[in-house]
């Protein structure tokens, strides 16, 4: 899965998901929040928790998808994103490796 992923969004395909994901969420409260016929078929307690539940993935996914973006992972971070960056990555490792505080000699 996490290739099929990588494959699909690249390397940053945490971010990605996870936005795609708080997209969708907060679309769907917002929905049902909105347009109550959609869940009015159901007894009002159900309802009322169908709608809470909605809203509390739309919160939690939203967190996720803000711890995920600030990942070091993402672009400027620590993964290089194009095969140029790779190849620039690899040589800087070479000509400047870290020092013993685990820093890059600038």
């Amino acid at each position: 899965m996490k290739n099929m992923l990588f494959k699909l969004f690249g390397p940053n395909w945490r971010s990605s998901t996870s936005g795609i994901v708080t997209v969708v969420a907060v679309s769907t409260a917002f929905v049902i929040h909105g347009d109550n016929s959609i869940v009015a078929f159901l007894p009002d307690k159900l309802e009322e928790y169908i709608i809470g539940f909605a809203k509390l993935i739309a919160v939690v996914s939203g967190v996720v998808f803000a711890l995920t973006v600030k990942d070091a992972a993402v672009t400027g971070g620590t993964i290089p994103q194009t095969i140029e960056a790779k190849k620039r990555s690899c040589s800087e490792k070479i000509k400047n490796p870290a020092n013993k505080a685990g820093r890059r000699n600038i």
